[in-house]
């Protein structure tokens, strides 16, 4: 009765409504903003190196801030997710997904701007969400409680399901080990991580995520130099099966944009927000040059990684369709029934040699943990706006212990579940908060242009932009706050 429950959900959420909220909603959010995506793509890339102030506290440098927002973005669905989406909608879901990465990265840019606008600090650490937005930009106090209840069981009870069901799986695969004993092991590094807080967090997500990202990579340009001959056909079939149907590949052009938004929307999480809290603890001057670095995030994570995800897998020849097709890239090819990280380990295999098991296994728990850590960080931020109030604070220490205790507890159970009901929460949870995060997205995009015509004047006049809440400001905004953070640049430019 559950399965079918959330069957059923996951059918609406992820049917015609979400490609109107993260299809429609990123292309207006686009052409609202004069394709910010394009017109900053350079300067994105160096925001990820912003250093911030290093005589303020409170926050974490902005290339931690990036490395934690990318943890929760590189993850399962940049590899098992990308397989999924190919089994379920064929290859020509590949190209839906590289478009939806282009306008969710537009989405992103807006969120992750007004998560900064919008911040506060509580017990001595910056705090922001799409809750704090909702309450101080649009006065939507009970839709920000509302936002922060969903998002707390969503992130940090369901979301986690996929991850570490994946991890499991693919290890258990690659050794031939049950399951439980990684789902243990998981359960008992991620206690150890949560207890530090978000600077042990941004700490272990800085140093993992640019080293697994250089190794995937590398890994991908192996295979597509042994296997260059097959070019061809690999983009013939991802061109054709995404404008119509193929009787093996594909059911559809309407079943492979829904994969594709579907898949390269949980992968990079736009629209969810997500990423908003973690672009919030930065420690930067300006919320455009937060919105900017996170942007360059989604084209890292799904144009970047989720494509050399598939990449690999149609290259190689290891991959099913939900249609008939079986590809002839690996023997095991055949006893695959769904779309999961194994074909990615096949193609590997295929390369590298019987090792390309436990490392592509081992490359997604590096994945598959740093998301774990970043929905910590995120429901923990939802409880701390649930329970802000000075007198609450033992509260909401009480529902930081819950996560650092609940969180590993059902990280064990999710690695011992069915795949497919792992996927189907995580799918419930992603799609249930982006579609009513999107509303407030939408509604204070004009906000966010403010803030970006005033990042582009300060440049356009040499100035290295900060925000000064005197020389414009926007309902909801600390400005208290922001005159603290930016009081350097401040007094210098008097």
């Amino acid at each position: 009765m559950l399965d079918a429950f959330i069957n059923t959900a996951n059918g609406f959420l992820w049917g015609m409504p979400m490609l109107v909220v993260i299809g429609l909603g990123g292309i207006a959010l686009t052409l609202y903003l004069g394709f910010p995506q394009f017109r900053h793509f350079g300067d994105a890339w160096k925001r990820i190196l912003d250093k911030g102030d290093p005589t303020k506290t409170g926050g974490v440098s902005p290339f931690a801030s990036f490395c934690t927002t990318m943890a929760m973005r590189v993850g399962t669905g940049n590899v098992a997710g990308v397989a999924v989406a190919v089994y379920s909608g064929g290859p020509g879901a590949v190209f839906w997904m590289f478009l939806i990465g282009i306008t969710n990265s537009c989405v992103c840019f807006v969120e992750t701007t007004q998560g900064s606008m919008y911040k506060t600090k509580i017990d001595g650490e910056y705090r922001g969400g799409p809750y704090y937005v909702a309450e101080r930009g649009l006065g939507w106090k009970a839709y920000g409680i509302f936002i922060a209840i969903i998002s707390f069981l969503g992130i940090g009870l369901f979301m986690p399901s996929a991850a570490t069901n994946t991890v499991c799986a693919a290890f258990s695969v690659a050794t031939g080990v049950p399951q439980i004993v990684f789902a243990a092991v998981m359960a008992v590094i991620m206690f150890v991580t949560c207890l530090g807080g978000i600077k042990r967090i941004s700490d272990a997500a800085s140093a993992i995520v640019p080293f697994m990202v250089a190794v995937y990579f590398v890994c991908f340009v192996i295979i597509f130099v042994m296997n260059i001959g097959e070019t061809g056909r690999v983009f013939a079939d991802i061109f054709r099966c995404a404008f119509s149907a193929d009787a093996l590949l594909s059911g559809g052009i309407g079943i492979a944009i829904q994969q594709g938004v579907k898949r390269g929307t949980f992968s990079s999480a736009s629209g969810m927000g997500e990423s908003t809290p973690t672009a919030a603890a930065a420690e930067n001057p300006h919320p455009v040059r937060v919105g900017l670095a996170n942007m360059a995030g989604v084209w890292v994570d799904t144009n970047i990684v989720c494509t050399i995800s598939a990449l690999m897998i149609l290259y190689t020849d290891c991959y099913n369709t939900a249609f008939g097709y079986v590809g002839s890239g690996h023997p095991n090819m055949a006893a695959q029934t769904s779309g999961s990280a194994a074909m990615i380990q096949y193609a590997a295999t295929n390369v590298l040699g019987g090792f390309a098991e436990v490392f592509i296994a081992f490359m997604l728990f590096l994945f598959s943990f740093t998301c774990l850590i970043s929905y910590y960080y995120e429901a923990e931020t939802a409880a701390t706006y649930l329970f802000q109030k000075p007198e609450q604070a033992g509260i909401r220490k009480g529902c930081t212990w819950f996560l650092r205790i609940g969180m590993p507890i059902l990280i064990f159970y999710y690695g011992i579940v069915g795949a497919a009901m792992a996927w189907n929460l995580a799918d419930l949870a992603l799609g249930s908060i982006t579609f009513f995060n999107m509303l407030v997205v939408v509604l204070l995009a004009k906000p966010v242009k403010g803030m970006l015509k005033d990042y582009e004047a300060q440049k356009k006049a040499g100035i290295d932009p900060y925000y000064d809440p005197d020389r414009v400001s926007f309902k909801g905004v600390d400005v208290e706050l922001w005159k603290d953070i930016n009081s350097n640049y401040i007094a210098a430019n008097k």
